[in-house]
């Protein structure tokens, strides 16, 4: 026969398991759902004048969504990368700082993003083949004889150094507010948005939920080791006011990087904010006329 006794323990019990499972649960897997969540804000725009809209395959069959300006092929042909949330339409004043040098622009939306297909965001783990799909349609459009120049932002820029380590014809990278790796920038934005310290158990956990769901490996977007491998310039930004990617984390990248290399620090600007600056069009410019571009 039961004892009545027994009851308030077992609702301890009880409570323990549901605070637990909430906790060391719960938490991570909610933590895991806003890592990998698409962001498509409003109907995608139409491409303004001087472009046209492309879809692209990923290596996945994902449709992605991109919009081509065609220049010179005497020069080299660019893809840009925008960041997590946001899409192609942000950087067309990006890209008009290449046109005017007369590169073909292919500004393209990363899966899950904009106009693409893509169920779950990698934070640059798995869109570095976005931005290898990107480069086999401007070399299959005979636009990447001059070889390819690539620019991204955030997450974007994660991406693009990414992909620079293992595509072949790269001639140079732009990267503004690039992470370090995606355990160093998920354990960076924990503390920085709710407050979770570093060595809290909970950010191991939800990074795992974060590889389970979106299919792809934490290790493989460590933007340190993978610049390592780049020899192409390298034009780094770190936008001076920007809490989520700061100077010190972009500086890990940039000393990483063994080949030729730019560093600027954007003055009081916020996170991807390097545009606002006069300073931006004459410094993008100076970098590639330094490096034959």
């Amino acid at each position: 026969m039961r004892s009545l006794g027994d009851t308030p323990r077992r609702r301890a019990l009880l409570r323990v398991a549901l605070y637990g499972g909430a906790l060391f649960v719960g938490i991570p897997m909610a933590f895991a759902q806003v890592m990998t969540a698409t962001r498509r804000e409003g109907a995608p725009a139409s491409p303004p004048e001087g472009y046209e809209e492309l879809a692209l395959a990923s290596e996945e069959g994902l449709r992605l969504r991109a919009w081509l300006a065609r220049g010179d092929p005497e020069r080299a042909a660019a893809v840009v990368v925008h960041g997590l949330g946001d899409s192609l339409e942000s950087y067309v004043g990006h890209a008009r700082v290449l046109r005017e040098r007369g590169h073909s622009v292919l500004l393209v939306d990363l899966r899950g993003h904009g106009g693409s297909e893509g169920s779950y965001t990698a934070l640059g783990a798995r869109e570095h083949a976005d931005v290898a799909a990107a480069m086999a349609e401007l070399r299959r459009r005979e636009l990447a004889g001059r070889g390819i120049l690539l620019e991204g932002h955030s997450m974007g820029a994660a991406a693009v150094l990414l992909a620079a380590s293992r595509e072949p014809g790269v001639r140079a990278v732009i990267a503004e507010a690039p992470y370090d790796s995606y355990r160093g920038t998920v354990e960076h934005h924990a503390r920085l948005l709710y407050g979770i310290p570093r060595w809290v158990p909970l950010i191991p956990t939800a990074i795992a939920m974060a590889e389970w769901r979106a299919g792809f490996d934490a290790d493989d977007a460590d933007v340190v080791a993978a610049v390592r491998r780049i020899t192409a310039p390298l034009l780094a930004i770190a936008d001076g006011e920007d809490q989520r990617m700061p100077e010190p984390v972009v500086r890990r990248v940039y000393d990483a990087h063994p080949g030729p290399k730019q560093l600027w620090v954007a003055p009081g600007v916020d996170h991807v904010g390097a545009i606002q600056l006069a300073e931006y069009g004459p410094r993008v410019r100076g970098f590639l006329e330094e490096n034959g571009l």
